[in-house]
């Protein structure tokens, strides 16, 4: 330690300066520094690992709703289908009395006295039979372990199938089309005698009953068309490479 000592009037030494050149310089405390970078790396690590936490519940999450959705399709198609099986059974004669099956679905129909709703459903499933059956690309739900993909389907050409399903929404319509001039006819003579004829629209007897299944059929065919199915694919593939990154992404560490 090195002393300074400056001569003042009488005879003492100046205190600052003997203070300031007899201070010891400061050592840095190695131990606290690394300690306090410990920390603040165990802190790091700690809202780091709460975060990709979080990120696997909503994943965990995501995959039970879609698990879920599916299930619920799934069951929403075994009814409709039961639905199917009900409105036509298996000795309709389709090719040589297609007159009589349409009276006897609207029967059907009036006995079983469906919705709108119902009838929509069925409507759109004879389409997803119809396309399946044919081997047409399609794009199906499925669930491969925690992840829900969307897949373009191709199969083959199911005869039976289609033997089955095909023509059956036309039919539909048509004994549907009976229903709404019976309903016309009630209407008429219900205002020939002065009463009120009203039928909620969710009804089968609302009058409007084919041109409701029309629309519904012909939405449909539109949306299968080839551009449309071009867009699906596309917006699924954008879909797999974001999946492919986000998946890179959780192999990569903020820390070696």
């Amino acid at each position: 330690v090195a002393y300074s000592f400056s001569p003042v009037p009488g005879g003492k030494i100046a205190s600052s300066t003997f203070e300031l050149a007899n201070k010891v310089p400061t050592v840095p405390n190695t131990n606290t520094n690394t300690a306090l970078r410990m920390s603040a790396l165990s802190d790091a690590q700690e809202l780091l690992r709460k975060a990709r936490a979080l990120r696997e519940q909503a994943e965990a999450d995501e995959a039970d709703l879609h698990a879920t959705l599916i299930t619920k399709k799934q069951q929403q198609d075994e009814d409709t289908d039961k639905t199917i099986q009900k409105l036509f059974p298996l000795n309709l004669d389709k090719a040589n009395d297609p007159e009589g099956c349409n009276q006897k679905i609207a029967s059907i129909i009036e006995t079983e006295r469906f919705s709108v709703g119902q009838l929509e459903k069925v409507v759109e499933r004879l389409h997803e039979r119809e396309i399946a059956a044919k081997g047409l690309d399609h794009v199906e739900p499925s669930l491969h372990h925690t992840h829900v993909k969307f897949e373009r389907v191709s199969a083959k050409v199911d005869q039976e199938e289609l033997k089955r399903v095909e023509g059956l929404i036309d039919m539909l319509i048509d004994a549907a089309s009976i229903l709404d001039e019976k309903t016309l006819k009630a209407e008429e003579k219900a205002l020939a005698e002065g009463k009120k004829h009203h039928v909620d629209a969710s009804h089968w007897a609302s009058g409007r009953l084919s041109s409701t299944l029309a629309e519904k059929a012909h939405f449909l065919g539109r949306e299968y068309d080839e551009q449309f199915q071009n867009r699906l694919e596309e917006y699924y593939a954008a879909a797999r490479k974001k999946e492919n990154v986000k998946d890179k992404g959780d192999r990569t560490s903020m820390f070696p």
